[in-house]
């Protein structure tokens, strides 16, 4: 399946010296400036573990879209922008948040068999604390979304963004299909 992830120029760097990138949320840069959020890390990263029968030091974060009620591939660079800028309200805060002068968009293609624990992005900013209970979300919802990473299965959102976050192992050489520069979401 086709994935498309965003990360800075390191990462890419030791992909073509080493041939893989293997993160590590120990030493996340993101979770270094929101420790709010390593309870939720860790939730995401033992579900992917668990489920995929790894021991992995991080994930990868990674866009596909729901179409139609099926999780689908972004098949263009394209297509991903028109996307993503169509998905703006979603998806502004964590674009803002992107060093774009040091980011790349990477364009990956897995063909190994795991669960990448699917999410809805409305659903996984509803978790980042502090968790607000605004309609159309209650706490219910709280547990039927961890539920869901806990089980590797995605339900209908109370609120639908239609884009999807999914986890990822790894980034190998074999996966990366091309690497685009970043674009901004009002252009």
């Amino acid at each position: 399946m086709k994935f498309w992830t965003v990360q800075t120029k390191d990462v890419i760097e030791i992909i073509q010296e080493k041939g893989v990138y293997q993160p590590d949320f120990n030493n996340s840069r993101y979770l270094h400036i929101n420790k709010n959020l390593s309870d939720l890390y860790s939730i995401i990263l033992d579900s992917f573990n668990q489920i995929n029968k790894k021991d992995l030091p991080g994930v990868i974060f990674a866009f596909a879209k729901n179409d139609n009620n099926r999780i689908c591939s972004i098949k263009t660079i394209e297509e991903f922008k028109e996307f993503i800028k169509s998905k703006h309200a979603v998806i502004e805060g964590f674009w803002k948040q992107l060093d774009k002068d040091n980011s790349m968009i990477i364009e990956l293609n897995y063909e190994d068999n795991f669960n990448p624990i699917f999410i809805d992005m409305n659903d996984f900013q509803f978790l980042m604390p502090p968790i607000m209970l605004l309609p159309p979300y209650t706490a219910e919802s709280i547990n039927r979304i961890l539920e869901d990473i806990t089980q590797g299965q995605i339900c209908v959102s109370e609120f639908p963004s239609y884009v999807i976050q999914a986890h990822l192992p790894y980034i190998e050489k074999r996966n990366v299909i091309n690497i685009y520069p970043m674009f901004e979401l009002n252009e």
